[in-house]
């Protein structure tokens, strides 16, 4: 069975989007080019279902972890 992404998880994507992208600065600041990677290819995977669903990648008042 595949889990479908619904819009209603739209908020909780776009917290764990900005969480990644903190992820990402940080590990650039600490010259760990793996883990800018891993956490930008996780980044970029999580802007593409927010754009499939037709949802900003902008955070919004609702969301959250």
């Amino acid at each position: 069975m595949r889990h479908l992404t619904t819009s209603e998880y739209a908020p909780r994507l776009r917290s764990r989007l900005a969480r990644e992208q903190q992820l990402a600065r940080d590990a650039v600041e600490r010259g760990w080019p793996r883990e800018v990677e891993r956490h930008n290819a996780i980044a970029d995977r999580i802007s593409g279902l927010l754009e499939d669903l037709g949802e900003s990648t902008e955070p919004g008042p609702d969301d959250h972890c």
